[in-house]
C-alpha cells in the first residue's frame, strides 16, 4: 500500500501568490471607491453651490395644517411640483392664523432672501397688501383674494361650470329627487350647482347645510346623517378633510356622493358619482410659469380657465350607463362650443 503525503511547504508556496493577489485587489477596490466618493463629493459640492446661487427662493404661507386631504396639503403638493419643474428652493410655513403671525413669518423669509411669496388662500391678501408697499422688490401672490400694488397679484379660477355638470350627474342618479350639499361657511360657489339641478330636474329638492370648518369630519358626518334621514340619496360634499367622513357614511348608508378638490373615487368607487377637481398644484405651476416668463408676473387678477388644467370634472363612476356618460359629455361639449349657457 502506498501513501501520498502532502508537502505543507509546497501547499503554502502555492497559496501565497493567490493570497497576495486577492489582498492587492481588495486594496485597489478600496482606493477606487475612495476616489469615486471624493470625486462625487466634489462634483455635488460644486453643483450645490451653483444651484444655491442661481435658484429663486420661493416661500409658501398657509393658514391650514399640512395633513391628508386638508387645504394645506395642496400647498405642500404645490411646493413639491414647482421644485420639480423650476429652478427654485422653497420653504413652507403652516398654521399662520393671525395677521401678526403672517406678517412676522413673511418678514423673516424676506430677510432670508425670498423673492416670491405665495399666500395659500385669500386670507393673506390684507397682510400682503400692507407688506408689498414696503418690500417693493418682492413679488406677493395669493390664491384667490384681492391685490393692490404693482408687486402684488392674485391667481384664481372659476370652476362653476364643473359644478353645473356635477349637478347633472346628481340629477341622473337621484331616485328620491332629494339632493344634499354640505359646504364650508366661506364657500360662495353654490349658485351653479343649484342652477344645474334646477335646469336638469326642476322637481328636485336641495338640502343645504353649512359646516363651520372644512376639516371637521364629525360635524359633516352628522349633517350627512340628518340629510339621509330626510330622504337625500345624493350628497355633494364640498370640504377638504371632512369629505372622507361624509363618503364613509354615504358608503355605509348606500347612497351616492360627489367629491371635491381631488378625484375621491378611490375612497368608495361604487358610491362616488364624480368629483369637482381643483388642481391646486397645477395652479402653483402656472404662477411659476409666469414668474419665469420674459415679462414676469403682472399685477392684478389672473383668472385661469379650463385650458390651464386647474379644474375638471373627474371621470364618471361605474354606476353610469354609457348612454348617460355620453349625454353628460355632450352637454359639456355644448357648453364649450357656446351652445349652452347658464
Amino acid at each position: 500500500m502506498t501513501y501520498l503525503l502532502e508537502d505543507p511547504c509546497m501547499e503554502y508556496s502555492e497559496r501565497q501568490p493567490r493570497e497576495i493577489l486577492i489582498f492587492a485587489l481588495l486594496i485597489a477596490i478600496l482606493l477606487i471607491l475612495t476616489l469615486l466618493y471624493q470625486s462625487r463629493h466634489m462634483i455635488l459640492g460644486v453643483e450645490t453651490s451653483i444651484n444655491e446661487e442661481s435658484e429663486t427662493y420661493v416661500s409658501i404661507l398657509t393658514s391650514d395644517k399640512i395633513s391628508d386631504q386638508s387645504w394645506g396639503s395642496f400647498a405642500y403638493r404645490g411646493q413639491m411640483k414647482i421644485e420639480e419643474h423650476y429652478p427654485v428652493h422653497t420653504s413652507l410655513h403652516s398654521e399662520l392664523t393671525s395677521e401678526a403671525s403672517i406678517t412676522e413669518t413673511a418678514i423673516d423669509v424676506i430677510d432670508e432672501g425670498a423673492e416670491l411669496l405665495i399666500g395659500h388662500g385669500r386670507e393673506f391678501s390684507d397682510s400682503f397688501t400692507n407688506l408689498a408697499e414696503e418690500y417693493s422688490s418682492v413679488m406677493f401672490v395669493t390664491i384667490h383674494g384681492e391685490s393692490t400694488h404693482e408687486n402684488q397679484a392674485v391667481y384664481t379660477f372659476d370652476h362653476s361650470a364643473m359644478e353645473f355638470f356635477a349637478a347633472l350627474a346628481a340629477s341622473l342618479k337621484s331616485d328620491t329627487e332629494k339632493i344634499g350639499v354640505i359646504e364650508p361657511i366661506s364657500d360662495d360657489g353654490y349658485a351653479e350647482f343649484f342652477k344645474g339641478i334646477n335646469y336638469y330636474n326642476s322637481q328636485a329638492t336641495i338640502y343645504r347645510k353649512t359646516a363651520q370648518s372644512r376639516d371637521d369630519g364629525s360635524e359633516a358626518a352628522h349633517m350627512a346623517k340628518e340629510m339621509i334621514e330626510q330622504g337625500v340619496d345624493v350628497i355633494y360634499t364640498k370640504g377638504n378633510a371632512y369629505n372622507q367622513n361624509v363618503i364613509e357614511h354615504a358608503k355605509k348608508e348606500d347612497i351616492y356622493v360627489i367629491g371635491f378638490m381631488d378625484d375621491q373615487s378611490y375612497m368608495a368607487s361604487e358610491h362616488v358619482l364624480t368629483s369637482v377637481v381643483n388642481d391646486i398644484p397645477q395652479l402653483y405651476v402656472m404662477i411659476l410659469k409666469d414668474y419665469f416668463s420674459e415679462d414676469g408676473i403682472s399685477s392684478g387678477k389672473h383668472v385661469l380657465t379650463e385650458s390651464d388644467e386647474v379644474y375638471l370634472l373627474a371621470p364618471l363612476g361605474p354606476m353610469f350607463t354609457e348612454e348617460e356618460k355620453e349625454f353628460i359629455e355632450s352637454e359639456m361639449e355644448k357648453y364649450r362650443l357656446g351652445e349652452l349657457s347658464f
